[in-house]
């Protein structure tokens, strides 16, 4: 039994490597891991923010080799003019950071572990110990039956009943996989260091894509949870911004819209139902015009491709303007997708592997989907995209060689 309890003491001072900050104090522990529940990437929008905005100063890095399985996390490498200048491991990192009225708090981030989840916790029980907290927070988005056109709801579960604000009852037991944020926190708990998991309802037509409305929702509850002065302008521009885009993309399509009313109603009603027992319910299939599949679908495809369409420009803008001229009959912008949507041409999305080369044009008397329309973009913009780099490669390993002159007028 010794020497178990000296093996795991040795494993604890191996897990990590002190910063600049070691020994600093904070009563707050705020911890999100990439990988594990987080939709509409709320939780880590979130930590990004505060990472980026706040005075940041490390306390310890986890041994990467240690918790983190590189097939599943790969390292990032970068080359410049075919040498390369370096490689990015992956890292779990403890960052002290002060809010804007000084309060210091740590922030425990980067990938979830894949491994040593036992010997993780306690390396972090230990550093949470030594640095004084109190308390451990830990945020979340999850896909829920609520529209972008209302507020984010934050609801919230802990590892004490009496930390809990006024809510909402949950209706029956939720059982699911625990992330690792559930683990250190019951770890945590029964080391007397209770824990809060913020959860912000994500709509599940967003839940793939960046939503950071949730996020921004996730900071503001932790600010009047906390009594912290935490940053969110950022979230809130990107949130108008993400939110107009979307806006005019499901306006244009009745049925879509249909759909995003359903989701209203069903969330102004259990808004102000005196005793509602659950917040996150989807409406009836019965009362949607479209199915969750087809309106998720739609709006991630455009969600998906908007910065394409943004590089498929500036390429464009940068070719001659004999080809420009060449390729106008064939250029589709998003108003033409736009006008597509309100004559009626939405259709749901093909099954994964359904699609061949066959049906990449759709057929005479065929109507053509948004999915064809952007399907035409992406591939006009790869063999652009193809051809240059083609170019590129050969003029450097022959710099005598120059792409076909067109031929002369004269």
């Amino acid at each position: 039994m010794a020497d178990n309890t000296l093996d795991q003491f040795l494993d604890d001072q191996e897990a990590y490597d002190d910063g600049p900050a070691k020994g600093a104090r904070a009563p707050i522990l705020l911890t999100h891991f990439d990988g594990a529940m987080d939709a509409g990437t709320a939780g880590h929008l979130a930590i990004e923010q505060l990472l980026h905005t706040l005075d940041t100063q490390r306390v310890a890095t986890f041994e990467s080799d240690m918790f983190i399985d590189y097939r599943s996390h790969r390292p990032v490498t970068n080359i410049d003019d075919w040498v390369t200048t370096s490689l990015e491991v992956p890292e779990i990192a403890l960052d002290l950071v002060y809010d804007d009225a000084g309060v210091p708090l740590l922030v425990l981030h980067g990938p979830e572990p894949d491994a040593k989840w036992e010997t993780f916790v306690r390396a972090v029980s230990h550093l949470a110990e030594q640095a004084g907290v109190e308390i451990s927070f830990s945020l979340h988005g999850i896909p829920s039956g609520v529209p972008h056109t209302r507020p984010t709801p934050v609801h919230m579960h802990a590892t004490d009943g009496s930390l809990l604000p006024e809510q909402p009852q949950m209706s029956g037991t939720m059982r699911f996989p625990a992330p690792m944020t559930s683990f250190l926190q019951s770890h945590l708990a029964s080391q007397g260091i209770d824990g809060v998991t913020m959860l912000a309802a994500v709509p599940y037509y967003m839940s793939d894509t960046q939503y950071p409305r949730a996020a921004s929702a996730l900071l503001t509850s932790l600010s009047d949870y906390a009594d912290l002065s935490l940053p969110v302008g950022d979230l809130e521009r990107g949130a108008s911004e993400e939110i107009d885009q979307v806006t005019q993309l499901i306006e244009a399509n009745e049925e879509v819209s249909r759909t995003i009313a359903a989701l209203e109603k069903h969330y102004d009603a259990l808004a102000t139902a005196s005793n509602s027992t659950e917040t996150f319910r989807l409406p009836d299939s019965e009362s949607s015009a479209m199915s969750a599949e087809d309106i998720t679908e739609t709006i991630e495809e455009f969600l998906r491709t908007r910065s394409q369409r943004s590089a498929e420009a500036d390429a464009t803008s940068a070719n001659t303007d004999e080809a420009t001229q060449g390729d106008e009959e064939d250029q589709v912008t998003i108003d033409d997708v736009l006008d597509r949507l309100e004559e009626g041409s939405f259709h749901a999305r093909p099954a994964r592997g359904a699609e061949s080369e066959s049906s990449a044009r759709p057929s005479q008397g065929q109507r053509e989907t948004v999915e064809d329309v952007l399907r035409r973009l992406r591939e006009r913009s790869n063999d652009s995209e193809a051809t240059e780099r083609n170019q590129t490669l050969r003029h450097r390993a022959d710099p005598t060689w120059g792409p076909p002159q067109q031929p002369s007028d004269d």
